[in-house]
């Protein structure tokens, strides 16, 4: 079984998921903030997808809009014998138009970390 936990660095206080709704038009910015795994791994569903995959579906805590995420934790290396937990880098994968965004990028800029464990 895979879980993604948010580990934060952030102050006390209550979070809450109340970003922009889907959609809205949020210009391209490549910004993170302390709250942003929290509130990411909030209806989060993660899969593993093969050795060293691992597929995350969830909402853009900054733009709202739901996305899916692959992460390849291994490239050329022999798998471990004992898995461990991985910080995984996200980034906003959204295909909503957000202003201001290069003809090459996808999303609306945000990034963040969470710790998905394998059990």
């Amino acid at each position: 079984m895979l879980e993604a936990l948010a580990r934060p660095r952030a102050r006390r206080g209550t979070v809450t998921n109340s970003g922009p709704g889907p959609g809205t038009s949020v210009p391209y910015l490549e910004t993170t903030h302390d709250d942003y795994a929290v509130r990411y791994t909030t209806g989060l569903r993660v899969e593993a997808a093969d050795a060293g995959v691992v597929v995350l579906y969830g909402r853009c805590p900054r733009c709202g809009c739901a996305f899916t995420y692959t992460h390849t934790d291994r490239v050329f290396r022999a798998p471990r014998r004992t898995p461990r937990p991985a910080h995984v880098p996200v980034l906003c994968a959204c295909e909503a138009g957000h202003p201001g965004r290069p003809a090459d990028e996808t999303g609306c800029g945000a990034y963040w970390n969470v710790l998905v464990e394998r059990g």
